[in-house]
């Protein structure tokens, strides 16, 4: 059984689709990604709430043993066939770029700005402005949910 791995994505940083669509994935974020300049992967799949997810290869390996785990049903086979349509590799090159596959970005509404957020596990990519109202409700649910540090 695969242990959870955990990298500590945390902050946010707003980034701009070069000409050739290619998104530039934070430094600090990178360094937290396996493998050597020019030679790391990370996974791309939709995400929730109109975002995009960028997975490292051994968290998204841990995803895959734990859909195996889910009880054998139709549910665990929409999962599966959910995160295997939906997800491919994207290699990071030597300056730290990948190339956004077009549908994704039509799942984010084509914007050239976007912001790279920390999901602790994983990276989240916003539309901009989706990004924006999305932190409306996460502020509201910090400053008044029943989670207390």
């Amino acid at each position: 059984m695969l242990e959870k791995p955990v990298k500590k994505f945390i902050g946010k940083f707003y980034c701009t689709l070069d000409d050739k669509a290619r998104l530039t994935v934070p430094s600090k974020f990178r360094e937290l990604v396996p493998g050597e300049e020019g030679s790391k992967v990370l996974v791309i799949s939709r995400g929730k709430e109109r975002c995009l997810y960028l997975f490292t290869p051994d968290y998204f390996d841990w995803i895959i043993e734990q859909l195996g785990l889910l009880a054998p049903g139709p549910q665990q086979r929409n999962l599966i066939r959910y995160y295997s349509s939906e997800s491919e590799n994207l290699k990071v090159d030597r300056v730290g770029r990948v190339q956004m596959p077009p549908h994704y970005l039509e799942a984010l509404g084509d914007s050239k700005s976007l912001v790279v957020v920390g999901g602790l596990t994983h990276m989240e990519v916003w539309k901009q402005e989706e990004f924006e109202k999305i932190m409306k409700d996460a502020d509201d649910t910090y400053q008044n949910g029943p989670w207390q540090l």
